[in-house]
């Protein structure tokens, strides 16, 4: 696996491990079109911050079924037919 450095002080060469830069994911690309930020997707859904972040950004996570159910009640008032497979690797 390779590690990321960043370095966060030019003087000192002091460097930070930062983690693997994902993809962003398909849920995170649709709502951003739709226009959500992840402010308001977290107040809208009610749906921990961290999580939300993992959802817009993280193209290999899944959310639990419950956080699914929560997505997914939002998104079908946008488009009836989408589903959680649309853009959960479920």
């Amino acid at each position: 696996m390779n590690k990321f450095f960043q370095c966060v002080n030019p003087y000192t060469k002091e460097c930070v491990h930062m983690p693997k830069i994902t993809k962003k994911s398909k849920l995170g690309k649709y709502l951003m079109e739709k226009g959500y930020t992840q402010t308001e997707f977290v107040k809208i859904t009610n749906i921990n911050r961290l999580t939300v972040s993992k959802i817009f950004n993280d193209s290999n996570y899944i959310p639990s079924g419950s956080t699914i159910k929560k997505v997914m009640n939002l998104l079908k008032k946008h488009d009836s037919k989408l589903k959680a497979e649309d853009f959960f690797n479920i």
